[in-house]
């Protein structure tokens, strides 16, 4: 109970935190985004307004599915504990290793919780398990 409960916090803080970063006010005084990306001003001509569902996959079904969560389970039983959690955080994890962005603290924070610590091996299988299996190349 504890761990759902601390997952769903951790999870809708990531959201709120995505939410808020995607909401189209550019307080940066005409700075880059961090690693050169995309500017996120929506009045310039020519940019690109960063979507934040780019790099996510669609919902896997049937083998595939079966294939994601055993590929997970391989690497550490708990990850795949609740299968439903499971694909969803591996969705959103593949923005991240598509979007260039640090897969492997991305991939502890997301599937870790407070009872269950992932090592930065097991953030690294799960990097290269994704690649494998969901994530689009």
């Amino acid at each position: 109970m504890r761990t759902r409960l601390s997952t769903g916090v951790l999870l809708a803080a990531v959201l709120l935190a995505v939410t808020a970063c995607s909401s189209g006010t550019d307080d940066d005084a005409g700075g880059k985004p961090e690693g050169g990306g995309a500017s996120p001003s929506a009045g310039a001509p020519g940019s690109k307004v960063p979507d934040i569902s780019e790099g996510i996959p669609g919902e896997p079904a049937g083998a595939e599915r079966a294939a994601l969560l055993a590929a997970l389970k391989a690497v550490d039983p708990a990850l795949a504990a609740d299968a439903d959690k499971a694909v969803a955080n591996a969705r959103q994890q593949c923005a991240t290793i598509t979007g260039g962005g640090n897969a492997v603290a991305a991939a502890q924070s997301r599937f870790g919780s407070a009872g269950h610590r992932v090592t930065e091996e097991q953030a690294k299988a799960i990097n290269a398990v994704l690649e494998r299996t969901l994530c689009p190349s």
